[in-house]
C-alpha cells in the first residue's frame, strides 16, 4: 500500500465516510463569530464524532497535541484573497500557500485547495491544480479539490459542480468537495472519486438535507459556518453523524 492509499484509507477510516469541520474561514474574513478561538473549539470538540478539522497553516501549531491525536487534520493550501477590502479577493483563482514539504511536517492527512471555474482564469486554476496535485502525490498526500464558480451566486447549479468536479478528478484530485445540488447523485454518478459535501441551504433542516446527499452517493461532510456558529455544535455534530452513517 502506498502513502497516498494509506493516507486515503484513514481519512474514510470510519465507516467508509468522512466528516471535519472547516475552520478555515479566518484566513478569507479574519475574525468570526465562532472561531475567535479556534484551538479552544477543536480542543472542546475532541470527543465528538468528527473525524478531523480542515485548517490554516498557522493555526495548526496553535491547536493543542492532545486535541488532534486521533484526528485527521486536512491542512488549507491556497488563498484567494481576503475579504477585507473588496478588490483584494480574486474570485476567478486561488493559488497555493503551502508546498507538499510543510504539509508533511505538519503532519497533514490531506490537502485542501479551491477551484474556481467559470471566470477569467480558468485555465490557470487547472494548471495550479494539476501541479499541487503532482507536488503533493509526490509525497503521498492526498489532495481535496472544493469546486466553486467565480459567480458565487452559481455553485448550487447541479450542471456546473457536476462538470467541476469531474474536471478536477481529471487533473488529478484525491476528493472533491462540493455544495449541495438539487440532483446530488448527477455529482457523485459521473466523478471517479469520493464527494463530500461543503454545505446545504441555509433556510433547510441541515440534517435531512445530509440524509439526501449519502443516498445520492456523497461521501462525506465538511461543514463550517454551520458547525461553528451553532447553538449546539456537539448536539449538532452528533445528529450529524447519525445522518451521514447511519
Amino acid at each position: 500500500m502506498t502513502g497516498l492509499e494509506k493516507r486515503m484509507a484513514r481519512l474514510f477510516a470510519n465507516r467508509g465516510k468522512l466528516f471535519v469541520a472547516a475552520f478555515d474561514h479566518p484566513q478569507i474574513y479574519g475574525i468570526m463569530d465562532g472561531l475567535q478561538d479556534t484551538p479552544g473549539l477543536v480542543s472542546s470538540l475532541k470527543r465528538t464524532k468528527l473525524d478531523g478539522f480542515i485548517l490554516n497553516p498557522g493555526m495548526v501549531g496553535h491547536v493543542p497535541a492532545k486535541a488532534m491525536e486521533d484526528k485527521v487534520l486536512v491542512l488549507r493550501a491556497s488563498v484567494g484573497g481576503t475579504m477585507l477590502t473588496y478588490d483584494s479577493y480574486d474570485g476567478n483563482y486561488h493559488q497555493s500557500i503551502a508546498s507538499a514539504e510543510l504539509a508533511a511536517n505538519l503532519g497533514a492527512d490531506a490537502a485542501l485547495f479551491m477551484f474556481v471555474l467559470g471566470g477569467t482564469r480558468d485555465k490557470d486554476t487547472e494548471l495550479e491544480l494539476a501541479r499541487v496535485c503532482e507536488q503533493y502525490h509526490k509525497l503521498g498526500i492526498p489532495v481535496i479539490a472544493e469546486v466553486l464558480n467565480a459567480d458565487y451566486t452559481k455553485n448550487n447549479d447541479t450542471d456546473f459542480i457536476a462538470s467541476g468536479a469531474r474536471i478536477a478528478a481529471e487533473i488529478g484530485a484525491d476528493i472533491i468537495k462540493a455544495f449541495y445540488c438539487k440532483d446530488f447523485e448527477k455529482v457523485t454518478s459521473n466523478c471517479p472519486v469520493p464527494v463530500i459535501l461543503a454545505g446545504g441551504p441555509k433556510d433547510a433542516d441541515i440534517t435531512a438535507v445530509v440524509r439526501e446527499v449519502v443516498s445520492k452517493g456523497a461521501k462525506g461532510l465538511a461543514f463550517g459556518r454551520n458547525l461553528f456558529q451553532a447553538e449546539d455544535i456537539k448536539g449538532l455534530v452528533r445528529d450529524l453523524d447519525a445522518a451521514l452513517r447511519g
